[in-house]
């Protein structure tokens, strides 16, 4: 029986709450990465539908993020990836889907609002990823087109990256109180999917070193952004975020 195939955009931050699940689970998996536009293909030839990250197991397909977590919290209930209790599980629970609905979305936007109109850098983050050549190859003819369906599919406008700063803001100010009497995660004595989705989905604004796959080091990014995201690193948030990578994301072999 081969392994599942988790086929990703490398650099999403939802792919990385997926691929941060399958290995603190300790599940093996191979992994199908692409580049923003031909990851649809993949997805369906896999036996998905359009959206990423999605695991093809044996028993079908999860094309949600939350569905991985919970497939990976049955095959491996010692992972405590819900905690060890009820209630720990309905406090996760509620802190995964607000995280996923109030600052995935968001952190996504605000920084695609800065890369996006700058080529190059997109060229280069895209050429940093280990995604198939053919797809780099192709991508400079292919951005001029993916780029407005981009803006249109994510609502990328200056009044939108307005919204989402204010968003990431309130949503660090929120975790930040969370973690200010010292607690090691967010719910209970062990890493869980509350901690996994906050720091997965904060950290394109973050760039952690030990994220999945490269994202853009600070220094390419224009000043304003560049900014914002040195004063979340200092945050107490982000500061929590960092250690939640540095102290507990094993690197899959």
């Amino acid at each position: 029986m081969q392994s599942p195939l988790l086929v990703t955009i490398t650099f999403s931050h939802y792919c990385e709450k997926a691929r941060w699940t399958l290995d603190h689970a300790g599940i093996s998996y191979r992994e199908s990465g692409h580049l923003p536009a031909f990851h649809m293909l993949a997805v369906r030839r896999a036996g998905g539908h359009r959206s990423v990250p999605a695991l093809i197991t044996d028993e079908g397909a999860l094309n949600d993020s939350t569905d991985i977590a919970r497939w990976a919290d049955r095959k491996a209930p010692t992972a405590h990836l819900y905690g060890k209790t009820d209630a720990e599980r309905r406090e996760i629970e509620a802190l995964e889907d607000h995280f996923d609905e109030n600052l995935g979305p968001h952190t996504r936007r605000w920084m695609y609002f800065y890369m996006l109109p700058d080529t190059g850098l997109i060229m280069r983050l895209s050429g940093r990823q280990n995604v198939p050549a053919l797809e780099k190859r192709l991508l400079p003819y292919f951005f001029p087109v993916v780029r407005p369906t981009m803006r249109k599919a994510m609502r990328i406008t200056p009044d939108g990256a307005e919204r989402s700063l204010r968003k990431i803001e309130a949503m660090f100010a929120e975790v930040g109180k969370k973690v200010e009497d010292g607690r090691p995660f967010l719910v209970g004595d062990t890493l869980t999917m509350a901690d996994i989705t906050f720091a997965s989905l904060a950290a394109v604004v973050l760039a952690p070193p030990e994220y999945g796959a490269p994202l853009c080091p600070l220094d390419e990014l224009p000043r304003e952004p560049a900014s914002h995201m040195r004063a979340w690193q200092d945050s107490a948030a982000g500061k929590f975020a960092a250690r939640m990578f540095r102290d507990c994301r094993q690197a899959r072999a």
